[in-house]
């Protein structure tokens, strides 16, 4: 290992080795000596495939396939919960190294209070099929992780107190047992964002450095759930409040300690009216708002008469001002999203369909005070047309009386990026609707731009291309008019989502773009980003800071024909091959699709509701179209096209030059090579062929469908170096490479794991394989 992983630091390394000696003696003590055996005779082959030849590969797999095959379903399960805890562990590790160096850091003496914002709305996913107990055990490995490196002096028995946290860890379930609803996915996310200090980080993140706000899709998103109504949204805002109750309830509780040293009676009796009204707010009910603000009042009143006993402003005070300004009805406002379609059904149909009630059930508790306190935005999706907005607005009308909630228009197929100027132009010509966007809107116009969707519908390239025309040109409408736009990015943690880093994600962003950023976090990615308090601050100060490192980018982006020819062979070869009927035995035989539905690993469906029959392009949703080639170590939407697009235009060299030329000078280009390099470093094709050897399908299929992505596999490394110039994929971020290799082999058990336990049924065996490898790929959907 050590030669050939020599880019990660030299502290990251220790640590991990002596937790994951740790976790052996664990696996020793709690399963045995002779487990213990088997799982240490795996890891060494795993550490052997790292750098083996493709046969080696090969062979190593399939020697772990027969020796896991021979073993009843305790011990496959054991090994399994063995390589998850080990790759949590790993996880634990660099998010606590992540937070030690962010520590180490100098801080400037001065800081600038930037005037830019940021909007994080937090989504539910995969992730959650991971136990509560399961993610504080290694939150609090990752917090002793932070003191070991810090020398303390208390090594020794920090690792004592890791250990006895892995016996924990080795004796509680790590996935949940029942499929999760809303209200429990909502809780699992705001028990990360509301922790005291992450909740205190974002408080100091809007107070010292620029914006920052905090809105959710769970219990708002009706076209991602068809389980959504008024009762679940009601749940999650309740959810939500529960924690805020308990926050003030803190606060409070340290400013009665500074109180009675005063013995004043008037603040003593000020601060049990604000307690009585704080308890009062447990529940939400008709005319919630009028509650909330009359607790306002108390507080306004009880901060004014403590300024005039002390002659100081108590910071305990000062905390709850910032939390009724950041969140003036006391819980994590929604943003509403439904489909056009229902959107339109729901002024048609005589029956209240669950959007009209959901609006309706926002206008009771918000009583005479804004509904925006309780929700953001109400989002199109599959918006088409401004007939789509107009159903939008008669619909607000209708149940308001008025243009309550701002109406977000969600393009995120390839024809509705196309129209999307259009539709924009004709919104901005509503004089009605412009009022509202002045008055009541703070001159903000707002537009969703998906990346899930146009990326499983196109592929990764071509859906960039789209989403940056589409955004320049809306940048420039919108402006023209003094109205500023506001973009929305529907985007994930994974590459095919819209992730990657800060850096590669807003390179091609108009400056507008920038000076608010929006964007969803999804699953997984709301544990990374709000792992620590050091990690959120450092997240949020990026963006922030971001809007002033780049250069102004307005007007028409121009793309390089010799780029844009690119990516239309990449997009009729990926589209191509969604049309292949035998492509979907693939997806159904090969990929744990198949049984994603009966795996209970989120609340959401795994198909659209409309869809019948088999398995289309159509019924497929996003997150498990990409959980799937995720978990088979594909990530097939990539990259896919890109080795067939290659092997045409290196016939050209003058076409391969305008490539290169425009590596060098497009931001767009350049930005999805680099996530393009990550995504083909984690590609393994041993594995997928492992899931194919031993699928369903037939031998001569098996062979076709791993030869051709083999092939199209090479051509893409290929594309990547040539262009690039490079010999590493990640030659940007050579530690992130070391970093991939080591944890890639560690993942190979659980898919060997999952693969037998597909064959055999086991659907508990099956939740514990794609929680593993989720966190081994530090993704899922």
């Amino acid at each position: 290992m050590n030669q050939e992983i020599k880019h990660l630091p030299k502290e990251l390394k220790n640590i991990v080795g002596k937790l994951v000696a740790i976790l052996g003696d664990v696996i020793k003590e709690e399963g045995g000596k002779e487990l213990y055996q088997k799982v240490e005779k795996i890891r060494v082959l795993m550490t052997d495939y790292r750098s083996a030849s493709k046969e080696a590969k090969e062979k190593i797999l399939q020697k772990t396939y027969k020796l896991l095959e021979k073993e009843n379903n305790q011990v496959r399960e054991q090994v399994a919960l063995s390589y998850t805890l080990m790759l949590e562990l790993i996880n634990a590790c660099e998010a606590g190294f992540r937070t030690y160096k962010l520590q180490q850091r100098e801080r400037p003496s001065k800081v600038t209070r930037q005037a830019n914002s940021i909007v994080y709305v937090l989504t539910a996913h995969p992730t959650e099929a991971r136990t509560s107990q399961n993610i504080e055990l290694f939150r609090r490995i990752q917090t002793l992780v932070v003191r070991i490196l810090d020398k303390t002096g208390e090594e020794e028995y920090m690792c004592s107190i890791i250990k006895h946290n892995l016996k924990l860890a080795w004796l509680i379930p790590v996935t949940l047992h029942e499929k999760p609803k809303v209200t429990d996915e909502a809780d699992h996310i705001f028990s990360i964002i509301m922790r005291p200090d992450i909740f205190d980080a974002v408080l100091r993140s809007d107070r010292d450095h620029g914006n920052v706000r905090i809105r959710t899709w769970v219990g708002g998103d009706k076209d991602g759930h068809p389980g959504v109504d008024e009762k679940v949204m009601l749940g999650c805002l309740q959810v939500s409040r529960g924690y805020f109750v308990k926050t003030l309830n803190r606060i409070v509780l340290a400013l009665k300690d500074d109180i009675l040293l005063l013995s004043n009676k008037e603040l003593n009796q000020l601060l049990r009216s604000f307690q009585n009204q704080t308890s009062k707010l447990k529940k939400i009910k008709k005319e919630d708002f009028q509650k909330v603000d009359e607790l306002r009042q108390t507080f306004v009143k009880l901060d004014t008469l403590y300024l005039k006993a002390v002659g100081e402003r108590s910071p305990r005070l000062r905390k709850i001002e910032s939390i009724f300004r950041l969140f003036p009805a006391l819980v994590i406002p929604i943003e509403i999203r439904e489909d056009s379609e229902i959107v339109r059904e729901a002024l048609e149909l005589k029956k209240k369909t669950a959007i009209y009630r959901m609006l309706t059930k926002l206008k009771e508790i918000a009583g005479s005070f804004s509904t925006n306190n309780y929700a953001q935005g109400f989002i199109l999706s599959m918006c088409h047309s401004y007939k789509d907005i107009e159903a939008a607005i008669k619909l607000s009308k209708e149940i308001f009386g008025k243009i309550e909630l701002p109406v977000i228009p969600l393009f995120e197929t390839a024809m509705a990026l196309e129209l999307s100027d259009s539709i924009v132009k004709r919104m901005i010509s509503n004089k009605e609707l412009v009022r509202c966007i002045k008055k009541k809107w703070s001159n903000h116009l707002e537009v969703m731009l998906g990346y899930s969707d146009s990326s499983k519908g196109m592929g990764v390239l071509p859906s960039r291309i789209g989403i940056a025309k589409a955004i320049r040109s809306l940048d420039q409408t919108i402006s023209e008019t003094g109205i500023i736009p506001i973009f929305f990015h529907g985007s994930g943690g994974s590459v095919d989502r819209g992730g990657g880093s800060l850096k590669e994600q807003t390179a091609w962003w108009p400056k507008s773009a920038l000076s608010t950023y929006k964007a969803t976090i999804q699953g997984e990615m709301v544990e990374r980003n709000f792992t620590s308090a050091e990690v959120s601050m450092s997240g949020m100060n990026k963006i922030l800071e971001n809007f002033n490192r780049v250069k102004t980018r307005e007007g028409t982006i121009k793309v390089n024909k010799a780029v844009e020819d690119f990516a239309k062979t990449v997009k009729n070869c990926y589209t191509s091959k969604l049309k292949e009927q035998e492509f979907f035995k693939v997806i159904e035989g090969a990929t744990p699709y198949s049984y994603l539905s009966a795996l209970k690993l989120g609340s959401r469906p795994t198909k659209r509701s409309k869809a019948k029959g088999k398995l289309d392009f159509t019924s497929i949703r996003a997150i498990p179209w990409i959980l799937c080639w995720t978990q088979t170590r594909i990530l097939f939407p990539t990259w896919w096209g890109v080795g067939s697009a290659w092997k045409e235009v290196k016939k050209n060299p003058r076409e391969v030059e305008r490539l290169k030329a425009s590596f060098k000078s497009s931001y767009l280009f350049s930005s999805y090579l680099k996530v393009l390099g990550f995504t083909l470093c984690k590609v393994d094709l041993q594995v997928f062929q492992l899931y194919l050897s031993h699928s369903d399908l037939e031998p001569s299929l098996q062979k076709k469908v791993f030869k051709e992505f083999e092939a199209e596999y090479k051509e893409a490394v290929h594309f990547v170096k040539s262009i690039s110039g490079e010999k590493s994929l990640l030659w940007y971020r050579l530690w992130l490479s070391d970093s991939i290799k080591m944890r890639s082999s560690m993942i190979h058990p659980l898919n060997v794991i999952q693969i037998l336990a597909f064959k055999e049924n086991n659907m508990k065996l099956l939740r514990k394989t794609v929680a593993g490898i989720s966190s081994g790929m530090m993704t899922t959907g």
